[in-house]
């Protein structure tokens, strides 16, 4: 009984290192090639989206958005929130929510802005 648990920890153990070494290539199955996250201040007074695959990360928009603050002095106390959030069933991504710094961001509801 013993030798079983062991051996069903291990598989277990086994695939959860495995499948977050490959994680990128069971996204690209699930959900597809050229993911995209959206980050918004609270009301929306700026947004990005960040598409990791063709070059936009957290650097642009960390740069964007100090540029954004220095031209709107007015929002200079504004912070940026993420509106995407963890999924724990998604254990291929274990590894990447923590140690990815988009995750380090605050989560809130994407806020809809309604274009004239």
């Amino acid at each position: 009984m013993k030798k079983i648990q062991i051996a069903c920890i291990a598989l277990f153990s086994m695939i959860l290192v495995l499948s977050n070494r490959y994680a990128g290539y069971i996204n690209v199955l699930t959900e597809g090639l050229g993911q995209s996250y959206l980050f918004q201040t609270q009301n929306a007074e700026f947004e990005f989206w960040a598409i990791p695959s063709k070059g936009r990360d957290i650097e642009m928009m960390e740069q964007q958005f100090k540029e954004f603050r220095e031209r709107s002095p007015e929002f200079s106390e504004l912070r940026i929130y993420r509106t995407f959030s963890r999924n724990p069933f998604k254990f291929w991504n274990w590894f990447d929510y923590l140690t990815n710094d988009q995750y380090d961001y605050p989560f809130q509801e994407e806020i809809a802005q309604a274009f004239d």
